[in-house]
């Protein structure tokens, strides 16, 4: 497992800026129904098409980074 240990981060700035994340895996993850999950997290992170990231987003993408990365320490929903 790959571990990363951050100091009080959100689940949304995690995505925006950790470029050690696959965004595209995460996405597929949190949608798994959506063809264009990459896509969709994309504009749902920089509030595109008047869709923003929310509480249960960021719920799913935790599970999601926990599930592709191990453990995450501090890193919070909000």
């Amino acid at each position: 497992y790959f571990y990363l240990y951050l100091c009080n981060m959100t689940v949304e700035k995690y995505l925006k800026e950790n470029k050690a994340v696959n965004v595209s895996e995460v996405a597929k993850l949190m949608f798994p129904k959506n063809q264009s999950a990459k896509s969709y997290l994309s504009k749902k992170l920089n509030q595109k098409d008047g869709l923003s990231f929310t509480q249960k987003d960021a719920e799913s993408a935790l599970g999601a980074i926990k599930k592709l990365y191990g453990v995450i320490d501090s890193l919070t929903i909000d």
